[in-house]
């Protein structure tokens, strides 16, 4: 009986030291777990009632292009100072030249707290410090964090970046934006249309395009199509990151990325298609029916195409890259948040990404155009494959701040389909120099941890 006692004393007495030891949320991993892979909100209120005291009456800097103050986040942000006390401030940094605004401050010792990965990814390794649950109140192993995510932004022995499972902020990956009133009054079947009739892939999206130049008027090409996102969408791409090894690899010529840009490269001298880098506001003008991009279009303001009637615009998926695929081809983003080096409120911080990356702080329909597109978002996120995403931009930033994701194959997308043989070599060989510089950044950062 004396035996039973103690040993009961002893377990009580390490679940006791359990919670001792936590230095954020109850458990020590970042506050109580949710059941399953999703956000639990009274878990969620748990985590923040058990906000150590003395960040109250601090603040967090978020160091972002947005003025959240004056969006749909507006509400966001209030509704976290007033549940944990900590003010957030705004940061106002270029998104254009945010990689070198964050180094300047960083190293004149004026770190804000947050920082965002947008496609800059891994010179942003270089602003970030990992995330640690006792340095910065961040547990990556609580499923409320996308596992995806952090997997992705995980490299040598350190965890960096992360988006919530629920995050409205998640970029998803690419679609089709389409004019439902052109089409229509054109008498040609929309993509939606299309894709009821399980006839909605490369073949048919080609008959569109010929469809969109034949009755349309367009002055120009009247589909627009991000390069990267048609790369991934095949299973290509131009550059890719190996999440198991850690290294970047240029895939430019592997056969998928081939057989993407034959289709295009063929669009294009056609006249059917132009190849863009992010996305083209002329659908928001008239000035063409069809666009493969982003998600950031199903926003409301800021987000793309805020200025169309959200009455005449249609979306919808990718189209399959093969008519007998059994589902369609889905993209991802590398959007995600992580904390500064240097940042003067690392706790602060951690508490902030968990609230501001849950959607449900959030008036969800004050975000999207419309229903429709909340829909879309919400599918999108939820198929989005880790392993479809582009790099480009960021590779290519290593060396050069002012590359874009078409950088490199530039004078392949001005050529015709005639001369891709050339210009695929020669897109290869810069491929394989970023590839090279990037991975030299990736190799120091692991040296350092």
């Amino acid at each position: 009986m004396t035996e039973r006692i103690i040993t009961i004393l002893l377990a009580l007495a390490m679940v006791l030291s359990m919670f001792a030891l936590a230095g954020c949320g109850k458990d020590g991993d970042g506050g109580k777990k949710p059941s399953g892979n999703t956000g639990n909100a009274s878990n969620e209120e748990d985590f923040f009632l058990d906000m150590p005291s003395e960040l109250r009456g601090t603040t967090v800097q978020f160091a972002t292009w947005i003025d959240h103050t004056k969006t749909d986040t507006a509400i966001c942000l209030a509704g976290f100072e007033e549940t944990t006390g900590i003010k957030a401030e705004l940061v106002q940094v270029n998104q254009s030249d945010y990689v070198v605004k964050m180094t300047s401050l960083i190293a004149s010792d004026q770190s804000p707290d947050v920082v965002v990965e947008n496609g800059d990814f891994p010179k942003t390794l270089n602003l970030l410090q990992p995330l640690d649950k006792e340095v910065n109140c961040v547990d990556v192993t609580d499923p409320f964090w996308n596992q995806n995510t952090v997997k992705r932004f995980t490299v040598g022995d350190c965890s960096y970046l992360v988006n919530g499972v629920k995050s409205s902020w998640d970029m998803v990956g690419g679609m089709t934006y389409f004019n439902k009133t052109i089409l229509e009054e054109n008498g040609i079947t929309t993509p939606n249309e299309l894709k009821e009739q399980d006839n909605w892939n490369l073949d048919s999206m080609w008959t569109l395009m010929e469809q969109i130049k034949g009755a349309c008027g367009f002055s120009r090409p009247g589909t627009s199509i991000v390069v990267d996102i048609w790369l991934n969408m095949h299973g290509g791409g131009q550059m890719a990151w190996d999440v198991e090894t850690d290294t970047f690899k240029t895939t430019i010529k592997d056969e998928n990325t081939k057989k993407a840009i034959d289709y295009l490269m063929k669009a294009q001298d056609a006249g059917l298609a132009r190849g863009i880098d992010n996305h083209d506001d002329d659908i928001a003008k008239g000035n063409i029916a069809l666009q493969i991009c982003g998600a950031y279009g199903l926003r409301k303001s800021p987000g793309w195409f805020y200025t169309m009637d959200v009455d005449d615009l249609g979306f919808e998926v990718l189209p399959k890259v093969n008519k007998d695929d059994a589902d369609y081809p889905y993209t991802s983003s590398t959007r995600a948040y992580g904390v500064c080096k240097g940042a003067g409120n690392p706790k602060g911080a951690g508490y902030f990404l968990r609230y501001f990356l849950n959607e449900e702080h959030y008036d969800v329909n004050q975000i999207f155009k419309n229903e429709e597109a909340k829909n879309m978002y919400y599918h999108l996120r939820e198929k989005q494959e880790l392993n479809k995403i582009s790099m480009t931009m960021g590779i290519g930033r290593v060396t050069d701040p002012t590359y874009t994701s078409l950088t490199m194959v530039n004078e392949l997308l001005k050529g015709t389909s005639a001369q891709v043989a050339v210009n695929l070599e020669k897109s290869y060989n810069k491929c394989e120099s970023a590839v090279a510089a990037a991975n030299k950044l990736v190799s120091d950062v692991i040296a350092e941890q």
